[in-house]
Formats: C-alpha cells, structure tokens, sequence
C-alpha cells in the first residue's frame, strides 16, 4: 500500500511521519525510516528525542544505501566489494584503455582524468535512469546527431559493468540487487517512512516497489497538491512528477495508492508572520504588501569576506540575545565560495561551526605522503620527491633531523648517487663556520638519511613494474616503514591534549581514508600492470572523489550548509549568503558527458533522465524554495555586491516588493564581539577618525591579552620603527663593549634592523652552495694575495704562461678546500673565474714592475694578538669602548725621506664607484678605517707612517674602445678609491703618467689633474674624524636600540632590501621610510665648526629621508 504526505515547506510533513511512527511504537509495532544520505545521523537524534528510550528500539533508520546493504547482509550477496563513485572513475579508465583504438569520438581526451571523470558521472546517471549498455546501445541510433557518442558511451559501460562482474558491484547496482534479494515477507508488520526526498532514480523505484509489495510505505513530498497547473515549469512540478511516478508504480505492482493527505497549514512559523507570509509567496499564492520588523533583512556587501564578516556579527548579536548556536544556520549555493571566509570569521568571533559539506582527504598528511611515494617511484631519489615524504610529517624523524636533512638538500644540489652516499659536506654551504653547529648538524642530517634511504630504495627496486595491488602494498609498507603509523599516533596524541577527542580523530580518519584509497586501487585494477604514472592519476581521481566525513565537535554548532544538502530541524535563524545573480539560484549548466540535447533524446524513447534541464531547473526553484522558508523567526540575505560585484537575484524581486527587507543595523558591538573580531575591526577602521574606533581603541588597550598585539598593530599603523625596548636586555647580549669589523660598521649604516638581525640576534639565512658574486670574490681576493704572496719578489719576472699556470692551481687549490662541487656547472664558472684572475694578475704584474709602491703585508690582522696593528678605541658618551678590528687584504708601502706612505688595496669584482658621500653617510669607510688604523697604532709595523690612500681595483676588465688585435693582448682594468693630493706619492704608484694604475688622470706635463679622487692631509683628516663619528654614533644607536628599518639607498639608486636576506622579516615596501645618499656640499672641504656644519642630526642620522 502507498500513501502520499503533501505539503509545503513547514506544513509538518516530517512532524506527521513522526507522530504516526510514535503512535505504532506505542503499540509495539515497527517501522522502518529511509532519508538521504546525509540525513541519517540527525534523523537518528530526532528519533531518540522524539520517542525516548523505550520506544527507539522500534523504529530502524536507514539511507538507501544502507538499507541495501542491511538487505545483502541477511538474503546474500553483502560480500561483493562496492566501488566508490572515485572508484567508478578508475574504472571508467581501464575500460576506456583497454577498448583501445575502438574508442574514436573521445580517442583524444580518453587518457584524460577529467575525462574519466566526467564519463563515471555520465555513468552515474544513466545507471540512475536505469539504463544499461546494451539498452543504451539499442536506444543510441535514434539519438539523432548524437548517435554516434551515445553509441560509444554505450561501448565504454558494456566494458565498464563487464570489468565489474564478479569482482566489484556499483552503487546503483547494489541497490538494485538488494532489491531482488528482498524477501517481502520479512517485514510484515512493518511500516514504511520515506521522508525528505525530492526526488526516486530507477534503482529506488525498484526498491521502493518491492518495498511496497511487503508493507505499506508512506512518502512525504514537498508539494502544495497533486495538481500540476503549471505543466511541468512550476515550483512543485517535479514533486508532483514523482508523486504520479509512485501512484503508476503502486498500480503496476498491483498494490494500493491511498488518496494523498495534503497539509495545508504552516506550522513552522507564526500565523501572520513575515515568514508565513514570505512562504505563501514563494508557493505562489496572493498577498498583500508586508510591513515586518526585521524577520526579514537584506544585506548588500563589498565582497564575500564583508559578507562573511557580517554574517559572523550578526550571529555574535542573536547568540546575546539568547538564540543557541545550533538553532542557527548559515546557508550558500556553492560551499567552495564562503567557506574558508566563513571559518576565518566564525574563528575570531569564537561561533563553534559544523561544516556538512563532503571534504576530500587531498591536502592531508598522508595524501602527500602518497604523492611523494608515486613520484619517488616515477623519478627515482630526488631532493624534491624525498623532501616531499618528510615534510609530509609521517616519517619518524625529530623535529631537529628534519630541519637538519631539509637545510641541507637545500644547500647542496643533491643526486641520487649523492642521497645514497654518506653526508659530509658542510651543511652550512661555503659559508661553513664551526661556530654555528655545522658539525651536529651534518650529523644529524646524516641520521636522516640513514633512515630514508634504505627503505626508499628497496620500495622503488621492488615496485618497479609491479601490478596496481604490487604497488598499493609497497606504498603501505613503505608509510609503514618510514614510521608513518608512529607519527599518526603521535599526532593523534598531541592533538588529543591540546584539541579534544574530535582532532585526534580527525587525523585517524584521514590515515584510514587514504590508506583504503590504495586498497581500492588495488581492487579495482588487482593484477593489472600499471606504470607510476598511470598509477598517480588514478590515486588523484580517487582522492577528488573521496570524502573524509564529520564529526560535530559540539551539539551547539552553527550548521553551515548547501541548499542542495541541507537538513535543518527547528532552526530559528537562517543566513542565506551569495544571493547573486545566476550564482543563487543557479543556472543549470552541463554535467558529464550528455549534453542536454543528448537527454531530451533519451526521454523521446521513454527514459526518464533524472538530470534533464527541466528537472534541475525545478530543483533549484526547490533549493530557493527550501532555503528561504527554513527559518522560523529571522530570515538574514545578502550578496557580494559591492563596486563592480554581481546584481541582487531576480529571484527576490518579489520579496523586496512585498516585504521592502531593510539592512540590517550592525552595531560596533556586534562588529567587535570578541577581542580578535575587535582587533580585526580596529585593523581596518584605525585611521578613520571617529567615535566607533577609538572606542575599540580604548576598550583593547584595557585588555592586559592584548598588549603585545596592541603594540604591533599601533607601530605598524603609525609607521612607528622598530625598536629594541629593553636595553638592559640589549647591553647583556652586547656586552659593556662592542668589538666592531669596518664591513659591520658599513652593514649598520645601510640598514639598522638588518644587522641587528644578523650581528646581535644571529640570524642565519639561508644559502645554496653556488659559485655567488660573494663567494667569486672571496676566491679572486685569495688567489691574487696568494700568487703575490708566494712568488715574492719573483712574481714581477714570471712569464704569462708560469703566470697561467699559478692561478689555475690557486683556483684549484681554494676550491677543494673552500667548494666541493664537483658538478659541470661548477666546474665550467671556475675555468672563467681562472681566465679572468690570470688576465688580472699580468695586469697586477705590470703594475707592480712599473710602481715604486711594494706589497708589504697579506692578510694584516688589527686587534691584540701577536703581530696584529692595535685597534682604534672609541667612546661613547655613555662610557661603552669601541674596538675596530679587521684584517687588511693587502698593503702597500713606498718610503720617501723618513716617512712611510701606506696604501690599502682591496679588489672588488662587478661594479664599484667610491664616492666621498656615501662615506659621510657611513657606507664606504671600511678601506678608509683600515687606513686611518695603520697611520694611528702602526708605528711598530711601519716607521712614521702616513695614508697615501685606498685603492680599489675592478677584477672584471673594464669596457675599453679597442681593436681585436689590441683587446686580445691587453686589459684595462678600471680603479677607483681617494689618494693623497701629494704629485710625488700618486707619481710613484703610476711613474709613466698612463692613468693605467690610479684613479686619477695626469696633464700633458705630467702634473695632477683636479680630481674628487684626491684629498689633502687637511681632508684626510677630517675624513678620518667622521668616520670616528660615525662608530661612536653607531654604538650609542645600538645600546639605544634604535634598530629601524630605514635602508640607505646608494648613489646609483639600487635599494639593499633588494639582496637583503632580512626583507621577508621587515617586510619593507619599496619607496617607504627609505634614506638617499645625501652630505652638506663641500662637507669635508673644511672644518664643519668653522662653518656651523656637522650638528648632531648630520652625525647621528645620515642620508635624507624618502617615505610616502
């Protein structure tokens, strides 16, 4: 017997189901409930609280599914594996391959994964219309210009369902077998309730008929009668279809159809409340014009994130004035467009949220691991495909292993051959300094190497043209071996303690989901040989499809839901977001392979195509319908709409007519209903000067929590620098004084937070093993000392070839010792770097034949110990010392009378222009200090000794206007620096007046021509004395700690944060708070007393300012 319960949304239809099932259970009689799918676990609350304990016991719930699967268990056939649909899309492959050439309209798309997507959900729905391969194959040469693609989707689900038979069953099968197998007299005396269904494919129809022969099945629809006036177009059509489908199919299996009961009243809301009325207009009834009180409200946005925001504070408002969550729902069109907005608002605002939504397992833990698994198959042991694993966080490694192993694949350009050989190159890269644990470090990554790697490889020699289930297996006891069960456990724990029960669970519940991904796999593809490649696409077809499941971690949650799955008991409040034109209701659009044309040639021949254009165009009228009327006392709709966003629905062009729904009036209260919703809001409205910010203002700053965020949100609003605030803390970590290197006197000046990052904090980044312009430098400057250094005297005699060969076997030599790189790359930048220092040592060589100026002294130390020039030591104000220490490249030395002359030489590869007002500024003063050092304290190294000047050489020759001939046996090299303004001293470095070997050009009678690259002694010393400033200025800065990000931009405009290996901590935008290279003119052309020059805003901030 069937009996139909009619009735509009709130009529009561489920109530009515309830009561009678409540009734029969009073009388000891059974029943039995099917609901969707994803109505089960809340059908089951409703049950309990609706019947109690005692009668419960009476009533069986049960989805279609399931209920199918009760079925199988007690009459046979349960044991049969049943595919998921992701599953279905695997298999759907495997059909197609193994078709081969017989595949020809989709043989350009049939190895694609969204191919094989979209043809498991043409499979889908045909098995949901109830038609077979063969069926189809019959029905395909009437489809008109579709015949061809109906013919062979035909093709592919006769290979489909033949790959299945015996091994595996499809959902839709399982439903229809169960029904078979349903022995009716099994449920005599049981009633049947089918509630919450738009809708019946052909399985459930064959279920719903047998059921029908066995007990007498009761089904509520949402529909206002059977009568369908509107012909098919109307908002009830489609219930009403199903209704006059249910009534021929009780007439066909020979059993009873009652006249249907219609509920005409709604009783979820009010008599002659906004509501009820909004209902009878959606349900298409007359009404008149509505004045209601904000149950209704409209609420346009300037984007989903303001939308969601608003949402968040007016929930935040009905939960004070005394609505539980869980009487509140918030309700969208498509999940994917709200939902990480929803979760970040609903977190600052502390609304507990259940999301019912399927989510897939693809970015967890043990996805990538799997991943990274395939690709280590496909690839072979690569940095990348082994970092994958461990970052995946299942390896058993420590926290210190990983971060060991992962600094060191990143600073050394490890192959398969190197991950298999022992670690035992610096994990610091070139830069290897004993202080910073590079030894434990190396041993550390060792051990993780030692841990990956055996297994890794024994997975990739074991699994290497294995079947599909040979692979599964490898994959599981490779997770296995690598102790990815351990770190679950581990992880469950941890989450456990810090979390609850519910995120323990939820990382269990990843692993299994994943885990039964690779038995599905194996399943459905068993001995089938299957490369990495095939087998990672299959593993991500599953893995799209897959779904994790929920667990509410509260009773008292906001539900957060889709109009296409909601289930909403007693709901009080319901917000319904992305009401935007074609977003909500959407626009049916296509779906699998079956054009619409394709389906309206199916039902020509009498096949009901549950997804035909005018179904689902109906049921999202009822998605609308459903999700506007859910609520029973406030109704919350908004849109995205603000500049250039989307236009308001059509959809409620009646509503705003009739109900004229007002914004809603959110407070500041409600906008900073919790500290991280009020710093939120403080964030955006902090320069806007009225009485709602500065009440969050005040009302934060009252908040001892929130003191630090306070803090950072104020100095970043107001551009305020950073600062050190506890300079006791600061002096214990400097110390009573500062031991100072000219180059960290340089690093200060151009950028104060930098080196407070890399000198005070030891901040250490990161760097790859690679032949840098630092590290070109470092071997350059070696090699020169060395070949002047060792050859003495003889280096002026040797001939060019002699002079090629000691600067290969410098170079050489410097790089097994300094860069074990062994790589092509390495190796062919070396033989340039050789090329360019042997040309630059012939250079250096006719340089020293022709000059009176002698090297003197390599790698000159300046401190305290033995043979070291004593460092200059300043003061500051406050009583700290300050030690300028160093050591000195190369010195040069010519003696004339009782005076030394003294010159410092550097050589700078690239680009390098010194100019007089980056030293005023602090930059340029590292040859300048080493100088001015050397004339102070080294009277023991150098009798009477006196500063002939810095001279810093190009090791890259300079661009010349030359012929080949003369190009090819010569080059320049440019120099640059400051010399004496003394024609004897600058005549004995350059004796020929070339200008080949100084940084100054000569008249034609051979005297000095004016230059910026000269300085008297007067100017020297004043030099000299501002450069003492400087460090002092420095010092007094740092123990002030003043450390802000204000970075000094050269003369030639490049910005340091450009090579800044601190930028991503600052966090500096180009053009903000930002110094140019700027000096008073003439500045050290006479004495700043003398001219009211040098106060103390030119010593203690040098450059001017640039900031928007």
């Amino acid at each position: 017997m069937l009996q139909l319960i009619l009735g509009i949304s709130g009529s009561g239809k489920s109530s009515w189901i309830m009561g009678e099932i409540k009734r029969r259970a009073e009388q000891g009689q059974k029943s039995l409930l099917l609901v969707p799918e994803q109505f089960t676990s809340s059908t089951e609350k409703r049950i309990f609280t609706a019947l109690g304990d005692s009668l419960s016991g009476y009533v069986d719930s049960y989805s279609f599914s399931s209920l199918a699967e009760h079925i199988l268990q007690t009459y046979g056939g349960a044991a049969i594996p049943t595919i998921s649909d992701a599953g279905r899309a695997v298999l759907v492959r495997r059909a197609v391959e193994s078709l081969g050439e017989q595949v020809q309209y989709y043989r350009r798309h049939r190895r694609s994964i969204t191919f094989c997507r979209m043809a498991a959900e043409t499979i889908n729905e045909l098995k949901s219309a109830g038609v077979s391969g063969e069926q189809l194959a019959q029905l395909a040469p009437q489809a008109g210009s579709g015949a061809e693609k109906l013919q062979e989707l035909a093709l592919i689900l006769s290979t489909y369902e033949a790959l299945l038979a015996g091994s595996a069953m499809d959902p839709g099968d399982r439903v229809q077998m169960a029904a078979e197998r349903l022995v009716p007299e099994d449920l005599a005396g049981t009633a049947v309730f089918v509630d919450e269904f738009d809708t019946f494919n052909a399985p459930k129809r064959k279920l719903l008929g047998r059921l029908m022969q066995a007990a007498d099945v009761t089904v509520a629809l949402c529909a206002d009668g059977m009568q369908d006036f509107e012909h098919g177009t109307g908002l009830f059509s489609g219930a009403k279809d199903v209704a006059g489908d249910l009534i021929s199919l009780a007439h066909q299996i020979g059993t009873t159809a009652k006249k249907p009961i219609v509920l005409q009243e709604d009783r979820r809301h009010g008599p002659d409340s906004a509501l009820e009325k909004l209902n009878r207009l959606l349900v298409g009834e007359e009404i008149e014009p509505v004045e209601q009180k904000g149950e209704i409200t409209l609420y346009k946005a300037a984007d989903r994130s303001a939308e969601a925001r608003a949402v968040a504070a007016a929930i935040c408002r009905k939960a004070r004035e005394g609505t539980p969550y869980n009487k509140m729902a918030v309700i969208c069109r498509t999940a994917d467009l709200y939902l990480s907005d929803i979760r970040y608002q609903f977190a600052l605002a502390d609304i507990p949220l259940f999301f019912d939504e399927p989510t897939t397992p693809e970015n967890t833990p043990p996805a990538r691991a799997v991943k990274a698994a395939v690709e280590l198959l496909r690839r072979g042991l690569s940095t990348e495909n082994i970092m994958g694993l461990v970052k995946s966080g299942l390896c058993d490694l420590s926290e210190e292993q990983q971060c060991a192993l992962e600094n060191y694949a990143y600073t050394w350009p490890l192959t398969a051959k190197d991950w298999r050989a022992e670690f035992t190159l610096s994990p610091s890269g070139y830069d290897g300094d004993p202080e910073h644990d590079d030894e434990q470090n190396l041993t550390l990554a060792e051990q993780a190497r030692q841990k990956l790697i055996p297994p890794m490889e024994e997975f990739i020699q074991t699994c290497r043209g294995k079947t599909a289930m040979g692979i599964s297996k490898g994959i599981y006891f490779l997770l296995e071996n690598l102790g990815a069960q351990a770190a679950v456990n581990d992880l469950a724990a941890r989450l456990r303690n810090e979390q609850g029960i519910p995120a323990a669970e939820e990382v269990f519940r990843e692993w299994n989901v994943v885990v039964d991904l690779l038995n599905q796999i194996g399943l459905l593809l068993g001995q089938d040989k299957i490369t990495a490649d095939e087998y990672g696409e299959m593993f991500t077809v599953l893995l799209r499809s897959a779904d994790l499941g929920h667990i509410p971690e509260t009773l008292d949650a906001v539900i957060f839901t889709t109009a296409g799955r909601m289930r909403l008991d007693d709901v009080e409040a319901c917000f319904v977001m992305g009401l935007s034109e074609g977003e909500f209701p959407q626009a049916p659009g296509e779906t699998g392979l079956l054009t619409h044309s394709d389906r309206d040639a199916l039902i020509r021949q009498d096949i009901k195509m549950p997804d035909c254009f005018e179904n689902r165009l109906i049921r999202e009228k009822i998605c609308f319908y459903k999700a506007l009327t859910a609520a029973k006392s406030h109704l919350w709709l908004s849109w995205p709409g603000g500049s250039g966003g989307p236009e308001l629905t059509s959809a409620l062009d009646a509503v705003q007519e009739y109900f004229a729904p007002q914004e809603p009036l959110l407070t500041t209260q409600d906008l900073a209903a919790t500290p991280a919703m009020a710093m939120e809001e403080l964030g955006r409205s902090f320069y806007e000067n009225n009485a709602a910010a500065a009440a969050i203002f005040a009302a934060l700053q009252e908040r001892p929590e929130q003191k630090q965020a306070m803090d950072t949100l104020v100095r970043t609003a107001m551009e305020q620098p950073f600062q050190a605030m506890d300079t006791k803390a600061l002096e214990a970590v400097l110390g009573r004084g500062l031991r100072l290197s000219p180059s960290r006197v340089e690093n200060f000046y151009t950028c104060r937070f930098a080196y407070f990052l890399q000198y005070v904090l030891r901040v250490r980044p990161r760097h790859k093993a690679e032949l840098s312009p630092n590290q070109s430098g470092s071997l350059v400057h070696w090699v020169l000392e060395q070949a002047i250094k060792r050859s003495g005297e003889g280096f002026k005699t040797l001939p060019e070839s002699k002079l090629r060969e000691l600067a290969k076997s410098l170079a050489e030599e410097y790089a097994r010792t300094n860069m074990p790189d062994t790589s092509e790359r390495f190796q062919y930048l070396l033989r340039r770097l050789e090329s360019n220092v042997a040309d630059l040592l012939l250079f250096l060589q006719k340089d020293l034949c022709q000059s009176e100026f002698t090297p003197v002294a390599f790698e000159q130390p300046i401190g305290d110990g033995p043979g070291a020039v004593p460092p200059v030591r300043l003061k500051t104000p406050d009583g700290h010392e300050i030690r300028v220490v160093g050591t000195i490249d190369r010195v040069d030395a010519y003696r004339r009378g009782d005076t030394t002359w003294l010159r410092v030489v550097d050589y700078k590869t690239g680009t390098k222009s010194f100019k007089l007002e980056e030293v005023y500024c602090g930059l340029d003063c590292q040859m300048l200090l080493y100088l001015f050092t050397l004339t102070r304290n080294g009277k023991k190294q150098f009798e009477n000794p006196a500063a002939a000047g810095v001279m810093y050489l190009m090791a890259d020759p300079s661009p010349t206007l030359q012929n080949r001939k003369e190009a090819a046996q010569e080059k320049a090299y440019a120099l640059d620096g400051l010399l004496i303004d003394d024609s004897s001293v600058v005549h004995a470095m350059d004796q020929n007046c070339t200008g080949l070997f100084v940084p100054v050009s000569f008249k034609k009678d051979g005297s000095l021509g004016s230059s910026k690259k000269l300085a008297d002694a007067a100017k020297m010393g004043r030099i000299c004395r501002r450069i003492d400033q400087l460090v002092v200025d420095m010092a007094a800065q740092l123990y002030k700690g003043q450390i802000q990000a204000e970075p000094l931009c050269k003369a030639n405009g490049r910005l340091p944060c450009d090579y800044c290996d601190y930028r991503q901590v600052c966090r500096h935008e180009d053009g903000w708070n930002e110094k140019t290279v700027s000096m008073p003119e003439k500045y050290f052309d006479h004495d700043p007393i003398e001219k009211g020059e040098g106060n103390e805003q030119d010593q203690m901030d040098p450059g001017t300012e640039n900031s928007h």
